[in-house]
């Protein structure tokens, strides 16, 4: 009977790990290189296995002896994986649904074994998977990559179908910062004009882009607003299979997903080799003001480039007499042809203009009539989680928490100066998918928060002591600078440390699999 309750515990204990796997094997992107780094940089978080692999020697002398220590094992597995909030919770998707299917039909047969047959092969290989889960579910995972190819091929391919028989005129936006938001400003300018459809949220790898073309692009789409990724699974090569644009926008050049490419090189290289294909699209619409796209476009002969900047006067399109208030930026366009617009907008923040600027000029090169233009921007529809104004009354609340990046950061500090004699508050983990220059863009962004703000929050000791150090060596007040562990913890020292008054912003807000 003792027996069969610890094996009760086990297949419990198999059971909570297994969601919590899945769960970060899902915010990883399924990717096997993703999740392997995942795994063996937070070995921490399984500091139950210690309790754990004593309750399974206990169990081969005596299993009453390993009950106590199955159970605090268990428990520990719950306070870990189940009770902890969860900021993106697991969707049960089809492809999570076949991995489950198939991990827990292999993890049945071996329990059902151990209960028959009693052997203590058996045992060990029961019990390994509940002690290595993550890496179970990594072989698993990898195991079903060809089927998952498959099946991906095949919804790739009618997707492909749809989108030739179907033809909307497509604009594509690119680039290492601002692609949501262009995007949506794109699609709101437009969309009076134009019946249009873009990729939702952040959909835009190969598969969101597919799966917006086959469960929502239909006749009626005149215009399709879609966003790519640089940093895509498949590559560029597979989107333009995907999608043919007939313009292409780019924001900008940068750092961002540098984990993942390892050098500037292969940024510059990645985008180079997009604008130059001619499944881009004839046109491209790009930012001037980045020095890398400058670069970029210049060694690209064999399409029709329009730039735009604010800062930039060789542009085609620019920005004069910018004046940003807290609710909005008026701003003159002078156009190629010397006209010049008035431009009235709910948008703030410099970047945001940038990206507002390669919107107006897609909406002027789409034939949009300039009045119909003029009067959307007054009031743009901007993605949520940034630089959003999430609470202003006694206490101001700005919420940039989407998916943080340098430029993105600075422009947030820049607004924040705008609100002078008021308390400045920023709350921040830092950057993340830097890879080796984190360290680096940390510190820099310490040094630039000592400028902006009065009190900062950074939220993890091991990830944010760059960012103090540029902080304090900016001779910013240590006794200004408050560490955590968790965002739970900001909000208790905030009941008693906001006064009326006061301005604070949240930049960026880190994923499950990096807590």
């Amino acid at each position: 009977m003792t027996r069969i309750i610890f094996l009760s515990i086990v297949a419990a204990s198999f059971l909570i790990r297994s969601f919590y796997s899945l769960h970060m094997l899902q915010l990883e992107e399924y990717s096997e290189k993703k999740f392997i780094r995942w795994i063996f940089s937070h070995l921490d978080r399984y500091f139950s296995n210690f309790v754990f692999l004593i309750s399974i020697i206990l169990y081969f002398f005596n299993p009453l002896y390993a009950i106590p220590f199955g159970l605090f094992s268990l428990y520990l597995d719950i306070r870990k994986f189940v009770l902890r909030k969860k900021k993106k919770p697991l969707v049960f998707t089809k492809r999570l649904r076949r991995l489950l299917t198939v991990s827990f039909t292999i993890f049945l047969i071996f329990f059902v074994e151990v209960i028959i047959y009693n052997t203590i092969l058996l045992d060990i290989c029961t019990f390994s998977l509940v002690l290595f889960n993550s890496i179970y579910f990594w072989l698993i995972n990898g195991l079903m990559i060809p089927i998952e190819r498959l099946i991906n091929n095949y919804y790739f391919k009618d997707a492909v179908r749809k989108y030739r028989r179907l033809k909307p005129l497509t604009i594509a936006v690119t680039g290492s910062y601002g692609k949501t938001s262009t995007k949506y400003f794109i699609h709101h300018i437009v969309s009076e004009y134009y019946k249009t459809l873009m990729t939702p949220e952040s959909y835009n790898t190969t598969m969101g882009i597919t799966k917006t073309i086959r469960e929502k692009l239909d006749k009626s789409h005149e215009i399709f607003v879609v966003e790519l990724a640089e940093n895509d699974s498949y590559g560029y090569n597979k989107l333009l299979k995907l999608v043919q644009p007939e313009i292409s926008v780019l924001t900008s050049i940068g750092v961002q997903h540098f984990e993942e490419f390892d050098s500037m090189e292969k940024i510059f290289e990645t985008f180079k080799e997009y604008l130059e294909n001619e499944k881009s699209g004839k046109m491209l619409i790009v930012n001037l003001d980045d020095e890398n796209v400058k670069k970029v476009i210049s060694k690209i002969s064999n399409k029709k480039i329009i730039t735009c900047g604010i800062e930039n006067n060789e542009a085609d399109y620019v920005v004069k007499d910018l004046k940003q208030e807290k609710n909005g930026s008026k701003f003159r366009l002078l156009t190629p042809n010397d006209v010049s617009f008035e431009i009235e907008t709910n948008v703030f923040g410099i970047e945001n203009i940038r990206n507002l600027l390669l919107a107006i000029v897609t909406a002027f090169e789409i034939k949009v009539p300039v009045e119909e233009v003029l009067e959307r921007v007054k009031d743009i529809q901007r993605p949520k989680h940034r630089l959003e104004i999430i609470r202003d009354d006694t206490i101001t609340v700005i919420d940039d928490t989407f998916n943080s990046n340098p430029k993105g950061f600075k422009m947030a500090l820049e607004y924040l100066k705008l609100y002078n004699g008021r308390r400045k508050i920023v709350v921040t983990p830092g950057f993340v998918e830097l890879g080796e220059i984190e360290d680096e863009e940390h510190y820099k962004l310490g040094k630039s928060l000592s400028k902006y703000a009065d009190y900062v929050f950074l939220v993890g000791k091991d990830r944010t002591k760059e960012i103090k150090k540029g902080l304090l060596d900016s001779n910013f007040p240590e006794e200004r600078i408050f560490v955590v562990d968790t965002l739970e913890e900001v909000t208790e020292i905030f009941k008693k440390f906001l006064k009326q008054g006061d301005v604070v912003l949240f930049e960026n807000d880190l994923p499950d699999n990096y807590m």
